[in-house]
């Protein structure tokens, strides 16, 4: 009873510390705030016993991302500086946020985690660096490190069997998504956030209520559950028609005039991601068991499916201008 109550204190600090953020016009004000949401979780961390050295190391790397930006912010009131400040901002917040090339922490992280902290570390934990990083840097310098993450991200999935690895790998493919829609506005990042969390936490419940951690036991599974998994990994890829694509597709529109180049490596990367979930899949149904299908099931897949068309249909009428 007291362990749940602390974890109920926890997650409200966490998500006062996120609104202080978001209506913060203070750039230390915004640093501390961060700085409190880190404090708020990492008890959260510690609490597992599997994580046992890993609360340490998300602390040391949250840390030195947190030092790194305010060396910068401090230095950033003197005329003259001996490094590039923008540079240094920049690196600290891909660093934060585990975009490439400072993402390693992150799948290794992620794989000792329990379901639920894995989704709030790829959902809640994204929106404050999300918004810094868009007021700090510019887009001509976020190119470079949104490019690698949305090239190589894909290619990692594919040497992984660790279902909590993909999804980290998936954290990172979608974050200059994410990123991009704070570019546009405030509203198309938060119609993207609330959809792709929503996937994303649906994605993870799945896994958690199946207990599946590798790849390989999903072949063990029934036909209707594969077909659910399948709707929520392609619909987190942007594959057409599910609400992923619609949207990838709204930013892609909005998009097309600030960086064409950039659209198009998103457009790549959406189709290498498609294909690689698409190959897990085929793998999938052709070593499908042959195990009569339970009542319980079928009603799981199909509330989950159900959901997915729901919020499809919803998108395409309520698209934000």
């Amino acid at each position: 009873m007291l362990m749940n109550s602390s974890k109920m204190i926890f997650l409200k600090m966490m998500v006062i510390s996120t609104i202080m953020m978001i209506s913060s016009m203070n750039l230390m004000f915004s640093w501390i705030s961060m700085e409190i949401n880190l404090i708020m979780f990492i008890p959260m961390l510690t609490k597992s016993k599997k994580l046992k050295d890993q609360p340490m190391k998300y602390f040391i790397i949250q840390s030195l991302s947190s030092s790194m930006l305010l060396i910068a912010m401090l230095m950033n009131s003197k005329i003259e500086s001996p490094i590039n400040l923008s540079m240094l901002m920049m690196a600290s917040m891909l660093m934060k946020m585990g975009l490439m090339p400072f993402h390693l922490w992150l799948p290794s992280i992620m794989q000792k985690m329990s379901w639920k902290k894995c989704m709030i570390l790829s959902t809640w934990q994204k929106i404050s660096p999300t918004i810094l990083i868009c007021q700090l840097i510019s887009m001509k310098e976020m190119i470079f490190p949104m490019m690698i993450s949305l090239i190589l991200s894909p290619m990692s999935m594919i040497k992984s069997m660790s279902t909590k690895k993909i999804m980290a790998f998936s954290s990172i493919n979608n974050m200059p998504w994410m990123i991009m829609s704070m570019m546009i506005s405030k509203n198309t990042f938060f119609t993207f956030f609330v959809i792709y969390s929503m996937i994303n936490i649906m994605l993870m419940n799945n896994f958690k209520n199946l207990n599946i951690n590798f790849m390989n036991q999903m072949i063990e599974k029934k036909k209707n559950m594969k077909i659910n998994l399948i709707v929520n990994f392609l619909s987190m890829s942007g594959f057409p028609p599910t609400i992923g694509f619609f949207l990838k597709w709204m930013i892609l529109q909005k998009m097309m005039n600030l960086s064409k180049f950039l659209s198009m490596i998103m457009i790549i990367s959406s189709l290498i991601s498609s294909f690689i979930y698409l190959k897990m899949t085929i793998s999938m149904f052709t070593m499908m068991n042959s195990k009569k299908k339970n009542s319980k099931s079928k009603m799981f897949t199909s509330n989950n499916i159900t959901m997915n068309l729901l919020m499809t249909l919803t998108f395409m009428f309520l698209k934000p201008n």
